[in-house]
């Protein structure tokens, strides 16, 4: 019985990062589209649309890897993904390219969400 609460408890951290990133991601998509039409924007909208589509699409398939090693790297590779997409977040904010009041709560998700893998991989390469 204590078996199976720590696996429905496992089960539900994996949900919580699993839909946790995809709505990351979705808005990041959100902060792609407002920024304005010029090369720079336009530029830091693909990185920033990629790296953080790429959190989620990582953390995915790491639900479906065979071994612990594979789940590790997986994950880190989501979590180089989430410093990537912190980064050009805070170049959105640093150049004013959209009010800073409009990316304080994505800017402090991307945070937790570096801080979260960060435990995750940490944990999972400790216990291969």
């Amino acid at each position: 019985m204590g078996d199976s609460n720590a696996n429905e408890h496992g089960g539900q951290r994996r949900r919580d990062i699993l839909e946790r990133s995809a709505a990351f991601c979705d808005r990041c998509l959100q902060v792609a589209l407002c920024l304005q039409g010029n090369g720079v924007c336009w530029e830091i909208s693909r990185q920033l649309t990629q790296s953080s589509g790429s959190i989620g699409a990582n953390v995915e398939e790491a639900q479906a890897t065979t071994t612990k090693g594979d789940f590790a790297y997986r994950l880190s590779v989501g979590l180089r993904e989430a410093r990537e997409t912190r980064f050009w977040l805070r170049r959105i904010v640093n150049n004013a390219l959209l009010k800073p009041e409009r990316l304080t709560d994505i800017v402090q998700e991307s945070e937790e969400l570096v801080a979260i893998l960060t435990t995750i991989v940490k944990n999972a390469r400790e216990s291969e």
